[in-house]
């Protein structure tokens, strides 16, 4: 009995071949594809291209995404229609309905892009505007894209599972044709067995069929024949199950023998191509790197130390890895390859983004907050509220400090207690109504004789308020809100007079 021949693939589409799609058609004849890289080889096909060294180009990428490029949505653009050498795209294969672990890198990349957009227009609202009202816009639109990313996560999720659930595809080809190898031929009304396809042969590529059941009206010799076929055919069942296992067995070794073998040669063939290129590109100098990285920290910490606000630690790092990467940008151009350069501005943009993150989320303070001029949230630096509650008390205390208020849109309680004048100085935008009361009675602000306009749609005022009582506490306030309702309440009994 000859030994039963492996089962064959079944047939499906090339995984390697090109959508029919007109996009990405356009997209492979731009010329570009994605090469052996570290993410994705998006940077080393764009060198390749264009004949240079990739050295440079992930220098210009990161010296994009220093100066607030949307350099790294772009990279997982790139990274998700460009090609590969073979002509395979991960955007492709989304759309013929196979996932791929890489597609959720790029969507993680993506993200992350939108978390930098975020941290940018932040920076920029807060450095534009003398109030809060850009950081407002800024939140809304970053709110956005995190929705955006938050929704295109969803999409590839529900692709994904649809692409798992729907005929045609490769998991549920595989699924239908295990199961149809598994069938066993039903005998034939002559008892033979029907044929198992193109050079199949009975009792070598279809099972042993068992005879068929005694009538009832069978005698002994019937029934000692029955047997005698059962036993039979039970010898032969066993034969034949045994040469599909060991078929199996040796299928299995063959194509791990032959997945060893690729993986063997793609080895061999990657380590010629590491050497080829550290030939041709040697290693950039310790000397030039070790210059790199103590100009970038004295370029850093000299920026970190002088730029004012919260956001100089930030700044620092951002300009250090400026540093790196036009180091990296100069030692491709001298045909000299740095993977501690590249690593280092890597961490430095990482840890620069951190630092935005961490002060643009303490500085938000949305919601409800409560402040004094005794307490740790005042000082020099202005407490910044985009937009919520604010109560605010002004104590009568010997170690009052100056309160400063920037703030975007709600509503703006300062209470005063006796004893204390206030040193006022407010700039409101035309929506915010500006109120002094004092048991039932008020008056708005931005109606006195100390206010005016500053041909901004805003308006200023400067004025003194006096203290209910002997005045033992001068507090300095300054108030910058765009929009809302801001009240000044005087606490104790009005003064009568006589």
């Amino acid at each position: 009995m000859n030994s039963a021949p492996p089962l064959a693939a079944p047939p499906g589409s090339d995984p390697t071949s090109t959508t029919d799609g007109g996009f990405f058609r356009w997209v492979e004849g731009l010329g570009l594809a994605r090469r052996d890289g570290w993410v994705g080889g998006v940077c080393a096909g764009v060198a390749a291209r264009w004949g240079i060294d990739p050295v440079i180009v992930r220098g210009i990428a990161v010296v994009a995404t220093i100066i607030g490029l949307p350099a790294v949505v772009a990279y997982a653009l790139a990274w998700a229609v460009l090609p590969d050498a073979s002509g395979r795209t991960h955007a492709a294969d989304l759309e013929r309905g196979r996932f791929t672990y890489t597609q959720g890198a790029i969507l993680a990349v993506a993200i992350v892009g939108a978390v930098q957009i975020l941290g940018l227009l932040i920076t920029l609202a807060g450095l534009a505007t003398s109030s809060s009202a850009g950081a407002v816009t800024a939140v809304l639109v970053a709110l956005a894209l995190m929705g955006g990313a938050v929704l295109a996560a969803a999409v590839i999720a529900l692709l994904v599972r649809a692409a798992r659930r729907t005929p045609g595809t490769d998991e549920d080809e595989l699924r239908r044709a295990s199961a149809a190898s598994e069938t066993v031929p039903a005998a034939s009304a002559d008892g033979s067995v029907a044929d198992a396809g193109a050079g199949g042969t009975e009792g070598d590529a279809v099972a042993p069929v068992p005879p068929a059941p005694l009538s009832n009206d069978a005698g002994p010799a019937d029934l000692a024949a029955w047997r005698a076929q059962h036993a039979a055919w039970k010898e032969r069942d066993r034969a034949w199950r045994r040469e599909q296992d060991d078929a199996d067995r040796a299928a299995r070794a063959a194509a791990r023998e032959e997945r060893r073998a690729t993986a063997a040669a793609f080895a061999r063939e990657a380590a010629e191509r590491r050497r080829a290129r550290r030939a041709e590109r040697p290693r950039t100098s310790i000397a030039f790197v070790a210059v790199s990285a103590g100009v970038a920290v004295i370029a850093g910490t000299i920026v970190g130390l002088a730029a004012p606000g919260s956001l100089s630690v930030a700044l620092g790092i951002f300009v250090a890895a400026l540093v790196t990467a036009l180091a990296m940008i100069v030692a491709g151009a001298s045909r000299r390859r740095s993977g501690f350069l590249a690593f280092l501005s890597v961490c430095l943009l990482t840890g620069g983004g951190g630092a935005v993150a961490l002060t643009v989320a303490t500085e938000l303070h949305i919601g409800t907050y409560a402040i004094s001029n005794v307490s740790s949230d005042v000082g020099t630096a202005p407490f910044r509220q985009t937009f919520g509650d604010l109560h605010v008390t002004l104590v009568d205390a010997p170690d009052a400090q100056p309160v400063s208020i920037e703030k975007g849109a709600g509503t703006t309680l300062v209470t005063v207690d006796p004893g204390v004048e206030v040193v006022l100085r407010a700039s409101v935008g035309d929506d915010a109504s500006f109120v002094l009361s004092q048991d039932d009675d008020w008056a708005l602000l931005t109606d006195g004789p100390d206010a005016r306009s500053d041909g901004q749609d805003r308006t200023a005022i400067e004025t003194t308020i006096a203290s209910v009582g002997p005045t033992t506490t001068q507090q300095v306030l300054t108030v910058d809100q765009e929009s809302g309702y801001i009240e000044i309440r005087l606490l104790g009994t009005k003064r009568t007079h006589e």
